[in-house]
């Protein structure tokens, strides 16, 4: 197990996140939970009766999306409060959190693409909010008020793994500015094996990976925690059949129902 503090980051991982925007836990999930994590996938994509898995996210050929699987199966609830994962997301968010997020994203190589390797200006960049309103400093550190836990699932062998560039995190740039001078240089690859978590700040620059010929499919769990005050995504509001059988505890972080007490004692 990752050797994490019960509320926070280690000083050298927090000073890393700081600076580059990430950072990235090693060992946080056994093998043994990886692969209970891959089965509830499997089981979740392979069940007609879950209408709501691929609403807004589309199956294609690269990629599985199994959105809103923290209300599928209440062990990916737990997995979102995990002890090594909400306690050092509040840390880096700033305060209590609302699950905004919750998929599991399952990559497969492009059947009609010998090679897929690209420039590191031409990867898919995105970001999922300014850095000037969504980030903020305190006491010499920096929070993002939506913030990702990527849990890899599998191994991310050479040419697999997520794409970031660090220090971006800050940078008030479009990503279609930054790409316009991109290179190796600022753009890199992160290694990474199944149990490792990557904290991912959303006003990071980052791209997911395209799979070369005969890889094998890519697993990995997402969780994106949000300020209680922000708006939810369309589709992301819990169901009412949901929020009535978990706990209060649950319930505060499926609703962000605490909304503008964000920072306790600011007040």
């Amino acid at each position: 197990m990752q050797d994490v503090e019960t509320d926070h980051l280690p000083p050298a991982q927090r000073y890393f996140y700081d600076v580059n925007g990430y950072v990235l836990l090693k060992g946080v999930f056994s093998p043994r939970e990886c692969r209970r994590l891959i089965a509830l996938a499997d089981q979740m994509d392979a069940d007609d009766a879950c209408a709501y898995k691929h609403d807004g996210y589309p199956k294609t050929s690269t990629l599985t999306v199994l959105s809103r699987c923290a209300w599928y199966h209440s062990h990916l609830l737990e997995t979102a409060m995990h002890p090594h994962v909400l306690p050092v997301i509040e840390d880096v968010v700033g305060g209590p959190v609302r699950l905004e997020e919750h998929q599991f994203l399952i990559n497969y190589p492009d059947p009609d693409t010998a090679d897929p390797a690209l420039a590191a200006r031409d990867q898919q960049w995105h970001r999922g909010i300014a850095p000037n309103f969504g980030s903020f400093e305190s006491d010499g550190h920096y929070h993002c008020l939506f913030t990702k836990a990527f849990i890899y699932l599998t191994d991310n062998r050479p040419g697999e793994g997520t794409w970031v560039v660090p220090g971006s995190h800050r940078m008030d740039m479009p990503t279609h500015d930054l790409r316009e001078f991109l290179d190796d240089t600022l753009a890199c690859q992160l290694a990474a094996q199944a149990g490792d978590m990557l904290l991912l700040s959303e006003t990071l620059v980052h791209a997911g990976p395209l799979l070369k010929a005969g890889a094998s499919p890519r697993y990995s769990l997402v969780y994106g925690y949000a300020a209680p005050f922000m708006q939810t995504w369309q589709r992301y509001d819990p169901p009412n059949e949901l929020l009535q059988r978990v706990t209060l505890e649950q319930r505060e972080l499926l609703t962000g129902e605490m909304r503008y007490g964000f920072r306790r004692g600011q007040f």
